[in-house]
C-alpha cells in the first residue's frame, strides 16, 4: 500500500530533526537506505553478434534476431529515450541543494556631521542533511531501471514480430511452391488441350478453358511472390536491415503441434513477461518518487558567514565585526503537499495498472493456447486426407483428361477444389505459426526448445 499523502509531517518534529543533525554532524544517519534494486532480466536473444550485412549471403532466424536486437530502429528509440532518466539522476545528483549566496553592501555613516564609509560582506550556503538528496537520487535510479524495462519490452516486442515474419516468410514460400505444382499441372493439361486440338480430337474451347485455368494457377504465384516481397519488405523496416534487401532466409518451419500445459505456460509469463517486470518497475519507481517528495518537505538549514566595516565616530578607528548565523526554514505553510500528492497517485496507478495487465495477459494467454490447439487441429484434417494424397490425385487428373475419361471442366472443377483446399491447409498453417508466435509473446520467452515430432 502506497503512503497516504493527506497527512503532512509534523513540522516542529522536522525542525527538532534537523537542527539535531546539525549540531551533531550525523547527516549520514538520516541518509535513505536503499532497497535492493528491482530485477532486471533481459528478453530471449539467441548468443553471437550481429551479421555484416554487406557480407552475409543467407539468413538465419538466429542472425535475424541478433540483429534486431542490435539496429532495430524502435530499440535504438526506447534506448535514447533512458537519457532522460540520466538526466534525472544528474538533476538529483550536486551534493549540495543550492548554489551559494554572496551579498555585498556598502553606505555612509553620518553622525553631527562627521561622514563615514560602512562596508558589508556575506557568505551563505544551504546544506542538505534532511536525506532528501539520497531518496531523490534514489527516485531517479528507479526511474531509470524503469525505462530500461520499457526498453526491455520493446526489444521482445520487436523479437516477437520478427520471428513472425520470418515464419510467414517460410509459409510463402511454401505456398509458391504450392502453386508451382499447379502450374506444372495446369500446364500439363494444356499441353495435352493442345496436341488433342491439333489432331481434332476436341474443340478448341477446351484449349481455351484450359488456358483460363493455366492463368489462375499463376495467379496464384504471382500472388505468392508479392506477398514474399511485401514481407521481406516489413522484415528489414523492422530489424533496421542496412542493405538495399534482405538475403535469402535459411531455416524450416518448426512442427505443428499442440500447446504446452497452460499452468507451465502462465507460471514462464509470471517470471519472464517484459511488460509484467516493467509494471513492478514502475510501482518501485512510484513508492521511491513519494518517499523522496515526502521527505523534499522536511527544511534544510541556511548557515551564513558575514563580515561588517563600521566606520568609527571622530577619532575613534573603524570596528570589524566578523558573525556566523544559522537559518532554518518553519514548514508550517508550504509542505510540498502537490507533488506529495501526484506521487501516491501515479503509484496507485501503477499498482492498478500492474494488476489490470496481469490479468489481461492471463485471460490473452488462456485465448492464445486454446487457439492454437484449435489451429492444430485444423491442420491435421488437411494433412491426414488431402495434403498426403495431392500428387496423386494431380496424377489421376492429368490421365483421366489424356484418356478422355473426364471432360474438361469436370478437371477444372476439380482442380478448382484442390487448389482451394491447398490453400485452405496453407491458410490453416498460417493461423497455427500467427497464434504460436502470439502464444510465445504472451509468454515472454522462447517456449518451443526443441524441433518437436514430424507433423
Amino acid at each position: 500500500m502506497t503512503p497516504d499523502p493527506t497527512r503532512p509531517p509534523n513540522p516542529a518534529r522536522a525542525a527538532l530533526r534537523t537542527s539535531a543533525l546539525l549540531l551533531a554532524l550525523a547527516a549520514p544517519a538520516l541518509a535513505a537506505e536503499a532497497t535492493p534494486p528491482a530485477a532486471l532480466t533481459d528478453p530471449y536473444v539467441p548468443p553471437g553478434d550481429p551479421v555484416d550485412p554487406a557480407a552475409v549471403t543467407a539468413l538465419t532466424l538466429d542472425q535475424i534476431l541478433i540483429y534486431a536486437d542490435a539496429h532495430a530502429p524502435r530499440i535504438a528509440a526506447a534506448r535514447a529515450r533512458i537519457g532522460l532518466a540520466d538526466a534525472d539522476i544528474a538533476a538529483a545528483d550536486p551534493l549540495l541543494p543550492a548554489n551559494p549566496e554572496i551579498e555585498i553592501g556598502a553606505g555612509a555613516r553620518i553622525i553631527h556631521g562627521d561622514r563615514g564609509l560602512d562596508l558589508e560582506v556575506g557568505l551563505r550556503q544551504q546544506l542538505a542533511i534532511s536525506g532528501a538528496r539520497g531518496l531523490a537520487l534514489d527516485a531517479a535510479r528507479d526511474r531509470r531501471r524503469l525505462a530500461e524495462g520499457a526498453v526491455n519490452e520493446t526489444r521482445w516486442q520487436v523479437h516477437v514480430e520478427a520471428h513472425r515474419h520470418f515464419v510467414d516468410l517460410l509459409l510463402a514460400r511454401e505456398q509458391r511452391a504450392q502453386a508451382e505444382r499447379f502450374v506444372a499441372f495446369s500446364t500439363a493439361l494444356r499441353d495435352i488441350a493442345a496436341r488433342q486440338v491439333d489432331a481434332g480430337e476436341i474443340s478448341p474451347l477446351v484449349l481455351l478453358v484450359a488456358d483460363a485455368d493455366l492463368a489462375r494457377t499463376r495467379e496464384a504465384v504471382i500472388d505468392a511472390d508479392q506477398r514474399a516481397a511485401a514481407l521481406r519488405t516489413r522484415l528489414a523496416a523492422l530489424i533496421g536491415w542496412r542493405a538495399p534487401e534482405l538475403p535469402p532466409l535459411e531455416g524450416a518451419l518448426p512442427a505443428i503441434r499442440p500447446a504446452p500445459d497452460i499452468d507451465a505456460l502462465l507460471e514462464l509469463m509470471t517470471a519472464h513477461h517484459p511488460t509484467l517486470r516493467a509494471r513492478a518497475l514502475a510501482i518501485r519507481a512510484g513508492r521511491s518518487h513519494i518517499d523522496a517528495q515526502a521527505r523534499a518537505a522536511w527544511p534544510d538549514p541556511t548557515i551564513g558567514l558575514s563580515y561588517t566595516r563600521e566606520a568609527g565616530h571622530g577619532p575613534d578607528p573603524p570596528a570589524d565585526i566578523w558573525s556566523l548565523s544559522l537559518g532554518l526554514p518553519i514548514p508550517i505553510w508550504r509542505q510540498n503537499p502537490g507533488p506529495r500528492a501526484r506521487a501516491a497517485a501515479e503509484a496507485r496507478i501503477a499498482e492498478r495498472e500492474q494488476a489490470a495487465t496481469a490479468r489481461r495477459l492471463r485471460a490473452e494467454l488462456t485465448e492464445a493456447a486454446a487457439a492454437l490447439d484449435a489451429a492444430a487441429a485444423r491442420v491435421a484434417l488437411y494433412e491426414t486426407g488431402v495434403v498426403p494424397r495431392l500428387e496423386e490425385n494431380l496424377a489421376l487428373l492429368q490421365t483421366a483428361f489424356r484418356l478422355g475419361e473426364a471432360d474438361v471442366h469436370q478437371i477444372s472443377q476439380t482442380r478448382a477444389r484442390l487448389l482451394e483446399a491447398t490453400g485452405q491447409h496453407i491458410q490453416a498453417r498460417r493461423a497455427w505459426y500467427e497464434t504460436a508466435a502470439t502464444l510465445e509473446g504472451l509468454v515472454g520467452t522462447e517456449i518451443w526448445h526443441d524441433p518437436g515430432p514430424a507433423p
